[in-house]
């Protein structure tokens, strides 16, 4: 069952259940195709590699889905907190080596993590007048739900994958990345893989965690 954190009235936050987590995967091909192929048609081959992945990282991860008033997925991300053993995706489909990345920085990192699996159903959002009011909130609301996790310690760092006009965009919002790769199709969009620190986004974080429901992993299993 999905755990209820925060509810806004025309719209929720939600931290999304195993049992449910097939619906992320959906979701997340069909808003892809949808805005980068304009096609609603997935497939099938990436559906199942999609399913995969998340099942296989559900543990360690924390998926966050916004949904609307009908109970229908508007928007989704993953912060997965990495092992140091298991290959993330950013590795095999950007042929990135994450030792060589961490070893060049000044700092021995405590956490690594992961952020992914992020879609926003604009589609959804552009043909409801109260959600449309609230698209930057939703925006702000998923980012910070992923990125407090990495804020949890000083010394903590990511790595995403992020389409590039998000990548712009979030330039313009105060969380400057690092591109660490060259950028490539990826789920029906031009995206490129990024390395940024706690520190580089504490500020974003601190202005808008009011937003959210702090929850820790003991939390989510127990409930």
């Amino acid at each position: 069952m999905d755990i209820l954190l925060n509810d806004f009235q025309d719209y929720s936050l939600w931290v999304v259940s195993k049992e449910h987590l097939s619906d992320v995967s959906r979701f997340i091909l069909r808003v892809n195709h949808q805005v980068h192929l304009n096609s609603n048609i997935i497939n099938y081959a990436d559906l199942v590699k999609t399913k995969e992945l998340d099942l296989k990282s559900f543990s360690t991860s924390y998926f966050y889905a916004i949904k609307n008033r009908e109970q229908e997925i508007v928007g989704t991300i993953k912060a997965e907190k990495w092992d140091g053993k298991s290959k993330l995706p950013i590795e095999d489909d950007f042929d990135i080596n994450v030792d060589d990345i961490l070893n060049r920085l000044d700092f021995k990192p405590n956490e690594i993590w992961h952020i992914g699996r992020f879609a926003i159903d604009q589609q959804k959002i552009r043909k409801d007048f109260l959600l449309r009011n609230n698209r930057i909130t939703i925006l702000k609301l998923l980012l910070t739900s992923v990125l407090q996790h990495v804020c949890m310690n000083s010394n903590n760092v990511y790595l995403a994958e992020s389409d590039k006009k998000l990548f712009d965009k979030l330039k313009l919002m105060g969380i400057n990345s690092s591109q660490i790769g060259e950028s490539k199709m990826y789920l029906g969009s031009e995206t490129v893989p990024i390395f940024n620190t706690a520190k580089g986004v504490e500020k974003f974080v601190n202005k808008h965690k009011h937003l959210c429901y702090s929850i820790t992993q003991q939390e989510l299993y127990s409930a």
